[in-house]
C-alpha cells in the first residue's frame, strides 16, 4: 500500500502523457482560393467594380458626344431643357385650347408643380383665346425659351416656319425655368443629370481605369478559386457544373435579351426606370460572372464538353450512325450488293418510270436484268477475296482462293493472295528453322566452349595434386597448353566471325593475283594432304587472272576451304582446286570427297558452329565456324561463296570480279 502511495516525479508523468497521447501533426492551410468568405467578397467586388467600370465609360462617353469639354454647362443645360420645355408647351397648350374651365385647370395643373417661374402664351386671331399666362412667383433664372407651336389635325405640335402652311393656327410660347430648383421634376433630374457628369467628366477617366484593374483582378482570383473548396485540396464539382452548360449559357443569352428589350421600353422620364435599369445590369453582371466561374469549375474537372446538350445529340446521332453502320457490316456482301441494286431499280421507277413514256419503263427493266447478273459476279468474286483475306489474316495459310470462274483482276487479285499465303508459309518455315537453328547454334557454342575448359579445369586439378618433380606435370601442362590454344583459337573464330558478318573487318581491297596465290596454297598444304592420306590436284591456268581483293582476307578464305578438306575429306581421296574464268568473273572451285555422310544441306553447313559430323563427338579438331568466315570474308571483298552438296561430294565455289 504504501509502494502505491508513494509521489510519481513530475518528469515521469510527462514522459507518460508525452507516450500516451497520439502525435498531432499541423493540418496543413489552404490557400486563400479555398476560403469562401474570400470568393464571396471577391464576387461582389467584382460585380461592384464592373459596374463603376461601365457607368464611368458611359459618363465619359456621354461627356464626348455633349461636348462637355468645349461647352459651358449653362448651353448645355439649355439646350438639354429645350426638349422638356417644348414636351410642356404642348401639353399646356393643347388643354387650353380646348376653351373650357376644366382645360385651364389642366393647364395650370402642369405647371404648378414644375420648376417653371413664368409662362406667357400667345394665339393667332382665330384661336378663341388669345393669351394666357401663368406666374409662380419664384426667382427667374437665365434658362429661357421661346417657342412656337403650330395648329394641325392632331393638335399643337413643334415645327418650323417653313412647315406652318396649313397649319390652323399657331402659338407663341415663352417661358422660364426658376433659378432654384424645388420640385422633383424632369428639370430637377435632368439638372442633377448634367452637372453630376459635368463635374466628374475629367475624373470618370481615372474612375475607369481603377476600376477596370480592381475588377479583372478580382475576376481572375475568382477563375482560380472556381470549384475550390476548404474541405479539399483539388476542384470539386458542385451542383451547378451538374446542369449542361450550354443549356446555362442559353439561359444567360435569354436573360440579356429580356434586358435589353426592356431597356427598350424605357421612356427615360422616370427616375424609377433608370433605378430598375440599374439594378438589372447588376443581376446580368452576377449572371455572367456565375456562368464564367461554372465553365471554369467545368475546365477543371475536364471533359467540359461532354456536360452539354450539343454534345449529348451528338453523341446520340454518331451512336446511332454506327449502329447503322455495323447493321450494314453485318449484313453478307451478296445481300448488300442485290439490296443496292434493288434499291437504284426503284428509284429509276420512282423518277423516270412514272413518266408518260413506256419507252423509258421498257429501257430500266432492260438495263436492270442486264446488269444485275455483272454486279451480282462482281459480289461473288469479292466475297470469295474477301473470305481469302480473312484465311490469310487469321492464320490458316494452307487455304487457297479457288481462282475458278474468275476472271480478269479479280483471278490476278486470287492468285496474289494465294502467292502471299505461300510466301507466309515460307516465311514461317524459315522462322521456325531459324529458331531452330538458334538452339543448336546455342547447343555447339557450350559444347565447344565447354571441352577444352573441362579439360584445363581437370588437369589444372591433376597437377595441384602431382608432387612436386613428378614426371606427369609436364605431360599435363602440354595438355593444359594445347587446350588453351584451342581455346583461344575459338574466341578468335568467335571475334573474327562476330566483326565478318557486322562489317567491322577492315579489309583493303588491291589488285590481287588468284594464280600466285592458289599456287602458295598448293605448295603449303601438299604435305599435309599427303599426311591425311589425300592427294591434291590443282587445275591453275598460265594465263594470270587479277581481282579486287584483300591478300590477308582472301588467303584466310583459302586456309579455311582447304583446313577443312584436311580435316574431313575421305582418306585415300583427291583434292580438287581449280581456277577459270566465266564471262567477267574469275571462279575458284574446292572439290572433295567427305569422309562422314553429308546429311545436311549446303546453307545449314553455312551455318555458325555446324559441322558434317552433327553428333561433334568425333577426334576431328574444328568448330564449325571455318565456312562461315569464308563466306563474310568473301562478301567483304565483293565476292560469293556458295557450296554444293551431292552425295558425299563437297564442292565449294568462289567468284569474284575480274579487273
Amino acid at each position: 500500500m504504501e509502494e502505491n502511495n508513494k509521489l510519481i516525479p513530475a518528469e515521469m508523468i510527462e514522459t507518460a502523457e508525452d507516450t500516451a497521447s497520439p502525435v498531432s501533426h499541423p493540418i496543413k492551410k489552404l490557400p486563400l482560393t479555398h476560403s469562401l468568405p474570400a470568393k464571396v467578397a471577391a464576387f461582389i467586388l467584382t460585380v461592384i467594380t464592373a459596374f463603376v467600370f461601365f457607368g464611368s465609360a458611359a459618363l465619359g462617353f456621354l461627356a464626348f458626344q455633349s461636348n462637355f469639354y468645349t461647352t459651358s454647362i449653362e448651353d448645355i443645360r439649355k439646350n438639354n431643357f429645350m426638349g422638356e420645355a417644348e414636351r410642356d408647351a404642348v401639353n399646356v397648350v393643347n388643354n387650353l385650347y380646348n376653351d373650357s374651365d376644366y382645360g385651364k385647370d389642366n393647364a395650370k395643373a402642369i405647371v404648378e408643380n414644375k420648376n417653371i417661374a413664368y409662362i406667357n402664351i400667345d394665339f393667332s386671331e382665330d384661336i378663341a383665346n388669345k393669351t394666357w399666362s401663368y406666374d409662380s412667383g419664384k426667382e427667374a433664372g437665365s434658362d429661357t425659351f421661346s417657342i412656337s407651336l403650330y395648329n394641325f389635325e392632331g393638335g399643337f405640335i413643334p415645327r418650323s416656319s417653313e412647315s406652318a402652311a396649313g397649319s390652323k393656327g399657331n402659338a407663341k410660347v415663352n417661358m422660364a425655368l426658376t433659378k432654384n430648383f424645388t420640385y422633383g421634376d424632369r428639370y430637377a433630374l435632368i439638372n442633377f443629370y448634367l452637372n453630376t457628369v459635368y463635374s466628374m467628366r475629367y475624373a470618370t477617366y481615372a474612375v475607369a481605369l481603377v476600376s477596370v484593374i480592381l475588377c479583372i483582378s478580382c475576376f481572375v482570383f475568382l477563375m482560380c478559386a472556381s470549384g475550390r473548396h476548404q474541405t479539399s485540396a483539388v476542384p470539386e464539382a458542385s451542383f451547378g457544373t451538374k446542369i449542361p452548360f450550354d443549356l446555362l449559357a442559353a439561359g444567360a443569352a435569354l436573360a440579356y435579351g429580356l434586358f435589353a428589350v426592356m431597356v427598350m421600353q424605357f421612356r427615360g422620364r422616370e427616375l424609377i426606370e433608370f433605378v430598375l435599369a440599374m439594378f438589372l445590369m447588376a443581376g446580368l453582371l452576377c449572371v455572367g460572372l456565375g456562368l464564367c466561374m461554372s465553365l471554369a469549375t467545368r475546365i477543371k474537372l475536364g471533359s467540359w464538353w461532354k456536360n452539354t446538350i450539343i454534345y449529348m445529340v451528338l453523341h446520340f446521332i454518331w451512336k446511332c450512325i454506327k449502329g447503322i453502320f455495323k447493321l450494314i457490316a453485318s449484313i453478307p456482301l451478296v445481300w448488300k450488293t442485290s439490296i443496292a441494286a434493288f434499291g437504284i431499280f426503284l428509284l429509276d421507277l420512282l423518277f423516270v418510270g412514272l413518266a408518260d413514256d413506256p419507252e423509258k419503263l421498257i429501257y430500266i427493266f432492260v438495263r436492270f436484268f442486264l446488269i444485275l447478273p455483272a454486279i451480282l459476279y462482281v459480289a461473288v468474286m469479292l466475297r470469295k477475296l474477301l473470305n481469302g483475306s480473312k484465311d490469310l489474316a487469321e492464320g490458316h495459310l494452307e487455304n487457297q482462293v479457288d481462282t475458278k470462274g474468275m476472271v480478269l483482276d479479280f483471278k490476278q487479285a486470287a492468285n496474289n493472295l494465294n502467292s502471299i499465303g505461300k510466301g507466309m508459309s515460307l516465311a514461317v518455315e524459315e522462322r521456325t528453322k531459324s529458331d531452330r537453328m538458334k538452339t543448336e547454334l546455342i547447343t555447339n557454342v557450350s559444347h565447344d566452349i565447354k571441352t577444352p575448359l573441362t579439360s584445363i579445369i581437370n588437369y589444372s586439378d591433376l597437377i595441384s595434386k602431382e608432387p612436386a618433380g613428378s614426371e606427369k606435370i609436364a605431360e599435363y601442362a602440354e595438355v593444359l597448353h594445347r587446350q588453351s590454344e584451342k581455346l583461344k583459337r575459338l574466341i578468335d573464330d568467335l571475334v573474327e566471325t562476330s566483326k565478318a558478318t557486322t562489317g567491322n573487318l577492315e579489309v583493303i581491297l588491291a589488285p590481287c593475283s588468284v594464280n600466285e596465290m592458289l599456287s602458295q596454297a598448293e605448295g603449303e598444304y601438299e604435305q599435309r594432304m599427303e599426311s591425311a592420306g589425300l592427294t591434291l590436284v590443282s587445275v591453275i591456268p598460265e594465263k594470270s587472272i587479277s581481282i579486287m581483293a584483300d591478300g590477308r582476307r582472301l588467303w584466310r578464305v583459302f586456309d579455311n576451304l582447304l583446313n577443312n578438306a584436311c580435316k574431313y575429306a575421305l582418306s585415300g581421296t583427291r583434292v580438287y582446286m581449280s581456277l577459270e574464268e566465266q564471262g567477267k568473273d574469275a571462279v575458284i572451285t574446292f572439290k572433295n570427297t567427305s569422309r562422314e555422310a553429308l546429311n545436311i544441306s549446303a546453307d545449314e553447313l553455312m551455318e555458325r558452329f555446324v559441322r558434317g559430323d552433327k553428333s561433334r563427338n568425333s577426334t576431328t579438331e574444328g568448330n564449325g565456324l571455318g565456312l562461315a568466315i569464308a563466306r563474310s570474308l568473301t562478301e567483304l571483298q565483293n565476292g560469293r561463296l556458295n557450296l554444293f552438296v551431292d552425295g558425299d561430294l563437297f564442292k565449294a565455289e568462289i567468284r569474284f570480279p575480274l579487273i
